[in-house]
């Protein structure tokens, strides 16, 4: 059994806010290109930013979403003229 890479890899990207190329990646973790790949394929949380030229040949540039910290659930204060009104809770 082997060790998963997307803990390390998602760390890593939320370093740089600008994304990293998959060869970038492979440097700065020291894991194999393949294990790289395949680790970025299967992070629902990873996309392509955008593509950039690299020796004639186009290159993903990955990164990965960072979620909120909290999004507070919104609360029914009360109805005024047939709508509804609503506040958060966190104030």
């Amino acid at each position: 059994m082997h060790k998963s890479n997307h803990h390390t890899i998602r760390m890593l990207l939320q370093q740089y806010h600008d994304g990293l190329t998959v060869s970038e990646i492979v440097e700065r973790t020291e894991k194999e290109r393949r294990a790289i790949d395949k680790a970025l394929v299967g992070m629902p949380d990873t996309y392509i930013d955008r593509w950039v030229e690299h020796r004639k040949q186009w290159t993903a540039v990955w990164c990965v979403v960072v979620p909120p910290h909290n999004c507070p659930k919104p609360t029914k204060k009360k109805e005024m003229n047939g709508r509804a009104e609503f506040r958060s809770l966190v104030q």
